[in-house]
């Protein structure tokens, strides 16, 4: 690659443009509902705060029975992390198909090319292709993860059905919600390092992404 092309200021096509907003609207959602899960709407919290309430009223609640209505809670905001999580599949495949058809670059190949590159280059502009090179390297990750959470999310959503054992499930289950806080990650990275770029040498980044760029 030549050195200029090491820049992320580039023409941004509709479909590229589209897809990235609906996908990080995805990404945000999957991540409230986990947040919610695991906040105000964890069972565990709730269950006990509707037995002492119905303690405190002078009724009587079993544990079980508490336990359950805090599920049920639950399971009603848990169907939206399902929902969205069929979205982000059919946005995956939207995206492998944006990137057959119109951009034309797979970011796995994109980010070795970068890599093998950077030898040529003269030795000032080589700290800014390394930076461009462990970017694209992220996006890799980033939809190489994607991938496996929409694949397990599907699996497990479908486990009776195709047979799935409990052991396996579990694992998958497990591997899923930890993978989850990779994307927590990424978005913050991918947010300071979007403030960062737009305050050095690649101004226009966020209206490249809204209007496409020159």
């Amino acid at each position: 690659m030549k050195a200029n092309n090491y820049s992320f200021k580039k023409n941004q096509p509709a479909s590229m443009r589209w897809w990235h907003w609906l996908n990080a609207l995805a990404i945000l959602g999957l991540l409230g509902t986990v947040l919610l899960r695991k906040t105000f709407l964890s069972w565990r919290t709730n269950a006990v705060f509707i037995q002492s309430k119905v303690e405190e009223a002078g009724g009587a609640v079993t544990t079980e029975a508490a336990q359950s209505i805090a599920k049920g809670l639950r399971d009603v905001m848990w169907q939206w992390h399902y929902w969205i999580g069929f979205a982000l599949a059919a946005l995956l495949v939207a995206r492998i198909l944006i990137g057959i058809f119109v951009v034309k670059k797979c970011p796995a190949t994109h980010a070795v090319q970068s890599a093998k590159g950077i030898p040529a280059l003269p030795p000032e502009t080589r700290i800014t292709a390394v930076h461009y090179t462990l970017v694209k390297t992220g996006y890799a990750l980033f939809y190489l993860i994607t991938l496996y959470m929409v694949l397990s999310g599907i699996a497990l959503y479908f486990k009776q059905e195709i047979g799935l054992s409990k052991d396996f499930s579990h694992l998958l289950k497990e591997v899923h919600e930890w993978l989850m806080w990779f994307f927590v990650g990424f978005t913050a990275l991918h947010i300071v390092g979007i403030f960062i770029a737009e305050n050095r040498g690649d101004k226009g980044l966020t209206s490249d992404m809204i209007n496409g760029g020159n």
